[in-house]
């Protein structure tokens, strides 16, 4: 197996530091999948065991390097997956967002590692240095590779763009102060409405006028905990519980450029979160329901 990869602009070289960062946030260990034509940057739930991922990354190599080759295993398995901590890959690129070069590759020291070589200025003089860094991986064996494909998900119910990030993350921090769950409730009229329930108070944010990409409805309340604002047709509307602080740390992803962000609701079962940027990178964070 061989990996070489090099990015020498700095708009590349912000986004994947904050790519990176973002995921960090969401989980200590992750899987890096080198394929062909992208990076795919993988997460499982830490409490679940082997199980679908929790998050799913994909990110383009063209847009991002200068350079990119790799070997695989051989011509049928032509893959390279890496499991690795997050948190170190994410230290280990805080310098890059003022660097001119970094160099990624595989190598083989006293254990499997990602060795990033960072080329940074120097701000005393003319010439640069270089700045190594040796992140330990673990190199996964084909017959587990099943465990990190790309979910299959049910058909939403409905999907709907979501408000600007930084002030969705302001309310859900105000609410996980409050809550562990909130409800995330959407209509076919384009309203989203964020709202947690506690012994003292129930509290609510409305945004409303936003696109709704799909809805399969009608949907089917017979037994459900929905409310509605006056008027509004319960069957164009759908629901579904979810952990506060798993939320919260999908919308620090508020750093990434980012163009759109689509929240697909399957009807009390799960939320997918998708962020899309205008390099084609793709994160999407799968959420599943909390059900009573």
């Amino acid at each position: 197996m061989k990996f070489r990869a090099i990015m020498i602009d700095t708009g590349p070289m912000r986004e994947f530091t904050n790519i990176v960062s973002t995921i960090s946030k969401l989980s200590k260990e992750c899987v890096l999948r080198l394929a062909d034509d992208q990076l795919y940057f993988i997460v499982s739930d830490d409490n679940s065991g082997p199980g679908p991922p929790i998050l799913w990354c994909e990110i383009p190599h063209a847009t991002f390097f200068s350079e990119y080759q790799m070997v695989g295993f051989d011509d049928d398995h032509k893959d390279i997956y890496l499991g690795f901590s997050s948190a170190n890959l994410a230290r280990s690129l805080i310098t890059l967002k003022t660097a001119k070069s970094l160099k990624m590759k595989l190598t083989k020291k006293q254990c499997p590692c990602l060795t990033l070589d960072i080329e940074t200025p120097s701000s005393t003089s003319q010439q640069t240095r270089h700045v190594t860094h040796d992140i330990p991986v673990t190199v996964i064996p084909r017959k587990l590779w099943s465990d990190f494909h790309e979910p299959k998900i049910p058909q939403p119910d409905i999907s709907i763009e979501l408000p600007p990030l930084k002030q969705l993350r302001t309310t859900i921090d105000r609410m996980k102060t409050m809550s562990s769950e909130v409800v995330i409730r959407a209509s076919a009229e384009g309203r989203l409405t964020l709202q947690i329930n506690t012994d003292m108070a129930k509290v609510s944010t409305r945004f409303k006028d936003l696109r709704v990409e799909a809805f399969q409805g009608p949907i089917d309340h017979s037994d459900s905990e929905t409310e509605s604002q006056i008027n509004e047709d319960l069957s164009r509307i759908c629901h579904c519980r979810v952990d506060t602080k798993k939320l919260s740390m999908f919308l620090s992803a508020d750093q990434i450029s980012h163009n759109r962000t689509v929240c697909s609701i399957v009807h009390k079962k799960l939320v997918i979160l998708c962020l899309q940027t205008e390099e084609n990178v793709k994160l999407q964070c799968f959420i599943s329901g909390i059900v009573f």
